[in-house]
């Protein structure tokens, strides 16, 4: 069987942020959450307890994402960020960890399976079973966040939200619904197939909120610039306002 891989994107895929410069300053000095399987550093910046925490590059190859994490990083993000949980795979250019699992499919929740749906979502030998994941579990340890911002890439543009608008915050589907306005794209309650051991699954066995971002695949460096002004008003509006998940 063929796995189908997505072409390599037209911009640098960066494991760690660039020394932009900035009139405030350099970016805050960055906490070690852990260490990727090649044993390269996972950085969590403004690493204090906050009502959201931004993700970028849990899959290594989808660099818009990672871009993005680094363009909220320079312009200050109100929020703890982490760039890049994957960067093993941002430097091989691949979806997966080096031990080819998707970080995406292992995460320890009840639908995990140990046999991929596809060839393209290997899941790994045990659910959380990935150093990468260790050290987003001691990130969300770190800031016990009640919403998460993963920013990744996909062919369409859109915002996934697992969780229907009637069970969220009338504040937080003010701030969804003006953000989606202003760059343009969907809002979805799921992506549309099964996703075993995602963020997604995990979020709803532990009381959390996941908005996923799927920026435009191939987005230059400049239409990504542009989108920056309304990802940093989601992510204030994010960090004002607690998730609480309705119980049943």
């Amino acid at each position: 069987m063929t796995i189908k891989v997505h072409p390599l994107p037209p911009m640098p895929l960066l494991a760690d942020p660039p020394p932009w410069n900035r009139p405030s300053g350099a970016p805050a000095a960055p906490e070690a959450v852990g260490r990727s399987v090649l044993g390269n550093t996972i950085n969590l910046f403004h690493g204090a307890p906050a009502n959201v925490l931004v993700l970028g590059g849990v899959h290594g190859d989808e660099s818009e994402g990672i871009f993005m994490a680094h363009l909220l990083l320079a312009e200050g993000c109100p929020a703890p960020l982490i760039p890049c949980v994957n960067p093993d795979g941002a430097l091989l250019r691949q979806r997966w960890n080096a031990h080819n699992v998707d970080l995406n499919r292992n995460l320890p929740s009840r639908d995990w399976k140990p046999e991929p749906l596809n060839p393209r979502y290997p899941p790994g030998a045990a659910p959380g079973s990935e150093p990468e994941n260790q050290a987003l579990f001691t990130a969300l340890a770190r800031v016990r966040p009640s919403t998460v911002l993963s920013l990744h890439s996909f062919k369409d543009s859109l915002l996934e939200i697992e969780r229907p608008p009637e069970t969220l915050p009338a504040e937080i589907n003010r701030a969804v619904d003006a953000f989606v306005g202003a760059v343009g794209i969907e809002r979805l309650d799921s992506v549309g197939y099964p996703t075993p051991g995602a963020m997604g699954s995990y979020a709803w066995e532990n009381d959390l909120l996941v908005l996923t971002w799927e920026l435009k695949r191939g987005a230059s460096h400049g239409e990504l610039y542009a989108l920056l002004p309304h990802a940093l008003a989601l992510v204030e509006a994010l960090n004002r306002h607690r998730f609480v998940a309705p119980r049943a």
